[in-house]
């Protein structure tokens, strides 16, 4: 059949087309993802280049966001399969920083890292607590592991080449704290093959309590009980409070010197949050760095469609087109 749109690989983004993308929303947006690729291959022959999506339901060692969905067992690897098929890793987002020698016995938490540890070619973990850093590669020690933005945070690593030299001694990989991909001066000492590069981060530049903001949501994970669907493993209830989207959004806007959430006062105070325009992105893949993290398993499907889109395509045609095709089908669901 003919066409008279663009085909092949003109639905890549031309400022940025070897870009590869860890993406988030792992146990949230995989259906989205998946039909994201899907409607790509169809109208362009193209394949996205998302290299894995990260993530955690509501388990212990989850962290950087407060998860509100269950851990749906059965479901879970029917996810993960339909992943697989498409050739998407999966990278747990294991970033609690405050755990505790005890918290390494969590069965929910391990139940996942046993399954994600069968394709160490694809799969791997984030992570900012070196107790669990030291856990994992002790079982698994050919699991991917990824130094969080959180273990940068809280270490008070940003801004420090050296160290984020001893980050890639250590990992597979590290994610830049979001106020560094900002810093071209900095950013020309990383290694282009360890640093990922996050370019939709929602918090304000120079953001004085992230740190703090961090520690608080890693606390309120702590006190809640993971609420798990399974035949083969019993279900416990969260406590009152954790269970549903809207009260883990408030739990993550709780800290009140937090300038960032919701979004409205960051539009009060008329301030530039880290999210990259095109030229900004541009000017980091000129440097040579090719890895590039989307966060966003807390975003609207709307939102999240729209970053996955204006990053990901050529902006003009494939964009507007795949974005508007995503809305539709959303609304039909």
């Amino acid at each position: 059949m003919a066409r008279d749109f663009p085909s092949g690989s003109s639905a890549a983004h031309p400022d940025w087309p070897d870009a590869v993308f860890n993406v988030s929303g792992l146990f949230v947006y995989e259906p989205l993802v998946l039909g994201f690729m899907k409607l790509c291959e169809t109208a362009f022959d193209w394949r996205a280049p998302v290299e894995a999506m990260h993530g955690a339901p509501a388990v212990l060692w989850n962290g950087g966001r407060v998860s509100p969905f269950p851990l749906r067992v059965e479901q879970w690897h029917a996810e993960i399969n339909a992943l697989y098929a498409r050739k998407v890793g999966c990278f747990l987002t294991f970033t609690n920083h405050l755990l505790e020698q005890a918290d390494l016995a969590d069965p929910h938490s391990n139940a996942l890292l046993d399954v994600i540890a069968q394709r160490p070619d694809i799969n791997g973990v984030i992570v900012a607590s070196d107790l669990l850093s030291e856990y994992i590669a002790r079982r698994y020690p050919a699991l991917r592991q990824v130094a969080s933005i959180t273990k940068v945070a809280i270490e008070g690593g940003n801004g420090n080449a050296a160290y984020y030299r001893r980050l890639g001694e250590r990992f597979w990989r590290y994610v830049v704290h979001p106020d560094d991909c900002h810093n071209p001066e900095l950013l020309e000492q990383l290694d282009r093959d360890k640093a990922e590069i996050i370019v939709n981060e929602n918090c304000l530049r120079g953001c004085a309590v992230r740190a703090r903001h961090y520690d608080y949501i890693a606390r309120a994970q702590r006190t809640q009980q993971p609420h798990v669907v399974s035949a083969g493993i019993s279900a416990t209830s969260a406590p009152a409070g954790i269970q549903t989207a809207a009260v883990a959004q408030q739990v993550e806007q709780s800290l009140p010197e937090c300038p960032s959430i919701p979004l409205t006062r960051q539009i009060a105070r008329r301030r530039r949050n880290c999210n990259f325009t095109a030229a900004e992105f541009k000017a980091v893949y000129d440097m040579g760095f090719r890895h590039f993290k989307l966060q966003g398993r807390r975003d609207t499907v709307y939102s999240f469609a729209y970053d996955l889109t204006r990053y990901l395509l050529e902006p003009d045609f494939a964009a507007p087109l795949i974005f508007k095709t995503l809305c539709s089908l959303i609304r039909l669901s």
